[in-house]
């Protein structure tokens, strides 16, 4: 029997918010294993992987909890590609696997290109391509000198 277009089958409230909470279990697991793999890194470098790891867990448990406890509801399905939503997902992971054979320069400037070619919806042109080179080299020499002089975190 189909629904009736004034009464809905449940509650908004009352719904379930399953993939919260799955998303919830994986950034814990996620979260977990990147402060296990840092107890091989140098004290200094450890700390802001675990610092964000455990951030992400405390987060993720207190959404957890508040899907438990029914005060969240099921998100509704976003717009756009969802093949640029992968796409970027893979090229994080690829800079993430290439900071250590390309160093850190050379896997992030691939990896800023990918992004901008993956996330540009209009047409390419040579003052869209200049003006997006110019911003990707300055964000990347700030996050450069930020992250080894100021942070002193020992790049690759």
């Amino acid at each position: 029997m189909p629904e009736s277009p004034t009464r809905p089958a449940q509650p908004p409230g009352r719904r379930r918010d399953i993939g919260g909470a799955v998303g919830c279990v994986l950034a814990v697991i996620i979260g977990a294993a990147a402060i296990w793999n840092a107890r091989d890194f140098s004290a200094l470098g450890a700390v802001f992987p675990r610092t964000i790891s455990a951030l992400m867990i405390a987060l993720a448990l207190l959404f957890l909890v508040l899907v438990l406890m029914g005060r969240t509801r099921p998100a509704e399905p976003a717009g756009g590609s969802n093949w640029r939503r992968a796409g970027v997902a893979v090229v994080i992971l690829a800079w993430a696997y290439l900071l250590v054979p390309l160093g850190f320069l050379g896997a992030s400037a691939a990896a800023i290109v990918a992004l901008l070619v993956i996330a540009n919806h209009n047409p390419w042109t040579p003052r869209t391509v200049l003006g997006y080179g110019i911003s990707a080299a300055f964000v990347l020499a700030a996050f450069y000198v930020v992250f080894k002089h100021v942070l002193q975190v020992p790049l690759p």
